[in-house]
């Protein structure tokens, strides 16, 4: 019997705390560019990996060899103090939060995230990873009005963020949005 595939991905999600100031940031700069498509608050996270259509057997093994891999290895605290545009600001395409110095828990994660997928058949990706939370999406970089200068006017204030947990989640696409659901998490925090 054929399953249906299931668009998935592997992301951190930043704690309330930081998730509220993305969100406040959000709404400051969705004030001056309002043809911009910003994300919802509850949808914010770093993708560690995406893994396109992928059948329920592997996830749950993905989700698996995840919890045995890092369950309890720590949890991602890092300063969020930075923000840009790929693939710049002059031609955005996606406007993110993210951090001035590669953050080496992220990126330790997301090396060991690309192990097990690559275990499973699930080509690794060849661009380098730069962690990010992505804020909003600009179909006609028209709809971003001058970004480098709005960035400028609307300043960024850094704050702290942690991710207690690494998700192996669904993305069900819809005409108003994707729609993420939790399928797996792998509790990061020491002794639990």
């Amino acid at each position: 019997m054929h399953t249906a595939a299931i668009r998935s991905f592997i992301a951190l999600y930043p704690d309330a705390g930081a998730r509220g100031h993305m969100a406040a940031y959000i709404a400051a700069l969705a004030e001056r560019l309002p043809a911009v498509k910003w994300e919802k608050e509850s949808q914010i996270h770093i993708t560690l990996k995406f893994l396109g259509d992928q059948e329920a057997a592997t996830l749950n093994a993905i989700a698996r060899e995840l919890d045995v891999a890092l369950r309890g290895s720590g949890i991602v605290e890092e300063m969020l103090d930075h923000v840009g545009a790929f693939p710049n600001a002059r031609r955005p395409r996606i406007i993110w939060t993210g951090f001035a110095t590669p953050p080496q828990r992220i990126l330790a994660l997301q090396r060991a995230v690309e192990d097990v997928c690559a275990a499973h058949g699930i080509m690794r990706d060849d661009k380098r990873f730069t962690p990010h939370f992505t804020i909003g999406r600009v179909k006609d970089s028209r709809d971003a009005g001058d970004l480098e200068n709005e960035l400028r006017l609307v300043r960024f204030m850094s704050t702290s963020v942690t991710s207690q947990a690494v998700r192996v989640m669904e993305s069900t696409l819809t005409p108003r949005g994707a729609i993420h659901k939790e399928r797996a998490s792998i509790n990061l925090q020491p002794g639990e």
